[in-house]
């Protein structure tokens, strides 16, 4: 099994006035966090490259949330299952997707849902390119 994991940032803004919230104690309570109401693979085909790409997926891609303690943001962390190494093209496609997802689908969604009832939105940033990670396994799993 092959996993990709694309991690970013997200920003958590106080609902009242929409402030960029940094205070650690309410960051850390997303730490772990995963949305599950929504899968990303969920959304991927259409498009005939979308489609080979769906093709090699497994149905995975969850919104998740690191805290590493002193940030003023969050991680952002969609990790997705494949049964091969996707190559440089097909990363590509799978970051801006994931992006897509994140600012304007399955992140938009949870920004509207946001647990724990603290009063603020957590919003993913696509600003700026996420940290992709590719790694093999040759364990299979039966």
């Amino acid at each position: 099994m092959n996993r990709i994991k694309i991690t970013g940032i997200a920003l958590v803004f106080r609902n009242a006035d929409d402030q960029l919230e940094t205070d650690s104690t309410i960051l850390a309570r997303f730490n772990g966090h995963v949305y599950e109401d929504e899968r990303f693979t969920d959304y991927i085909g259409g498009p005939e490259p979308e489609n080979k790409l769906a093709a090699v997926l497994n149905p995975s891609g969850y919104l998740r949330f690191e805290y590493d303690g002193s940030a003023s943001h969050l991680a952002a962390i969609t990790e997705y299952e494949s049964t091969r190494p996707l190559d440089d093209q097909e990363l590509e496609l799978l970051v801006a997707l994931t992006m897509g997802q994140w600012s304007d689908g399955v992140g938009e969604n949870f920004a509207c849902y946001t647990p724990f009832d603290l009063g603020v939105s957590v919003q993913c940033q696509t600003f700026e390119s996420p940290r992709v990670e590719q790694t093999g396994n040759q364990e299979t799993v039966g």
